[in-house]
């Protein structure tokens, strides 16, 4: 099985959605307030098999199961809340799980274990998640990252260029 530990804030919201939408979503009928294109590249690797495991605070404050059908995704479960830091929670939770292949973590706050860096891709909470975010998080889990489309220079003449694979 192929794991994303997932954080909510900063993540699929940033100060940019929060300026852009009016406020942070504090609520899962809040769904207008995140960032589709994280949402969509979230996604896009659970299409390519990844489940995902809440290690964001979000998890305290609502089921998991109410978070993945609101989101879409298809959330497993959470790490454990415990006192030290998320890292901790999600060694903890690996350590009960041996069924994991491959493993990465999304969050804005750098509170990871050591052992953990080389899985790890800190956001921007400014930006939340971002395209290279997204590469480095296909890298660490060997999945495909998709088609890049080139820009279609052409699309007001009505001719399309074709859209070639990197």
């Amino acid at each position: 099985m192929k794991v994303l530990f997932l954080d909510i804030d900063g993540v699929l919201n940033s100060r940019r959605t929060a300026v852009a939408f009016g406020s942070y979503p504090h609520k899962l009928a809040h769904l207008d307030r995140f960032d589709h294109a994280a949402l969509g590249l979230v996604r896009r690797l659970c299409d390519a098999g990844v489940s995902v495991v809440l290690s964001s605070s979000w998890r305290e404050e609502f089921p998991h199961a109410d978070i993945g059908r609101v989101l879409d995704l298809p959330i497993i479960g959470g790490t454990p809340v415990l006192s030290g830091s998320r890292g901790s929670e999600i060694a903890a939770w690996l350590a009960a799980h041996e069924d994991v292949l491959a493993w990465a973590i999304v969050d804005d706050d750098r509170d990871m274990l050591d052992e953990q860096r080389g899985c790890f891709v800190q956001t921007d909470p400014d930006n939340g998640l971002l395209w290279g975010d997204y590469l480095a998080l296909c890298a660490i889990l060997s999945v495909e990252a998709g088609p890049k489309a080139g820009r279609d220079r052409h699309w007001r003449a009505g001719t399309h260029a074709n859209v070639t694979e990197a």
